[in-house]
């Protein structure tokens, strides 16, 4: 958005984007203020004490103004999805927004905060970290039971569900990329795809050794969506899928949408359990 002079060391940060709420918790800063959907964190255990005592300043698609200002903020961290309002927010305090695309930029959104923050080294350390846990996966998921099974590379398959329809999660997302920073192989067909919506006769592409399924909508969709779930595990097409058969769909929490070091650890976390523990 231009330029804007960050103090060094700022003690009252707001963040109004999930990605740089999410980082400003890695560093170990306590922000004054964050904007946060209503049931942001009914899957995020990992999070809920961290937020516990934070003030709360709107919803991350509107975020309050007259509260923020009240907070007195030094620094404001966004996305380029909050450019309507960043006159208003910059008018405030210094403002830094991240040029936002997708999911997949998790790790340059990381960098970002931290060069803003002067948190480089906690960026790298937290990113070395998470490359040793990597590493010590694919060491047990070598040695493990699910892999000797598979005469071929395991082939992991996530599908998101939502009210209306399904779909396919490719690798350029942030559960696909840490999917592959875990070393785990794709179906081919999804390799080669962005993400897909699929009709129930495309049930087969959404095939899989082992397929991750999960959702992140508001309560009032989650009861549509247990509903259509319910509804495609009974359905014949689902019934013939190679991983459905093999007992091997897990269904997963609605953190696998994203956003930050602290939830890539979470989704390793669940890698873990289904692909090396059981």
């Amino acid at each position: 958005m231009g330029e804007t002079c960050v103090p060094l060391n700022p003690q009252r940060v707001v963040t109004i984007d999930p990605f740089s709420l999410e980082n400003v918790l890695a560093f170990g800063i306590q922000p004054v203020g964050v904007a946060m959907s209503p049931d942001w964190l009914d899957d995020r255990a990992y999070l809920r004490d961290r937020l516990s005592s934070i003030e709360v300043i709107g919803d991350f698609t509107q975020p309050s103004m007259e509260k923020i200002l009240a907070l007195k903020p030094d620094l404001i961290l966004g996305l380029t999805e909050d450019e309507e309002i960043y006159p208003q927010l910059t008018k405030i305090a210094p403002t830094v927004l991240f040029d936002f695309e997708s999911s997949a930029q998790w790790k340059e959104i990381l960098m970002h905060n931290a060069v803003t923050l002067g948190m480089t080294d906690v960026a790298n350390q937290l990113m070395a970290a998470y490359s040793d846990r990597l590493n010590d996966f694919k060491t047990q998921m070598s040695t493990s039971a699910a892999f000797r099974e598979e005469n071929h590379s395991l082939e992991v398959s996530i599908i998101r569900v939502y009210p209306n329809i399904i779909s396919i999660y490719p690798r350029d997302t942030f559960a696909g990329l840490i999917v592959e920073d875990a070393g785990l192989a794709r179906p081919s067909v999804q390799d080669q795809l962005r993400q897909l919506d699929i009709s129930k006769e495309s049930l087969h592409l959404a095939d899989g050794d082992i397929i991750f399924l999960w959702s992140s909508e508001s309560d009032q969709a989650q009861q549509e969506i247990q509903t259509k779930i319910a509804k495609l595990k009974a359905d014949p097409l689902w019934q013939q899928l190679n991983a459905v058969q093999q007992g091997k769909v897990y269904e997963m929490p609605s953190y696998w949408i994203g956003y930050s070091i602290l939830t890539a650890n979470a989704v390793l976390d669940d890698l873990f359990r289904y692909l090396v523990e059981e």
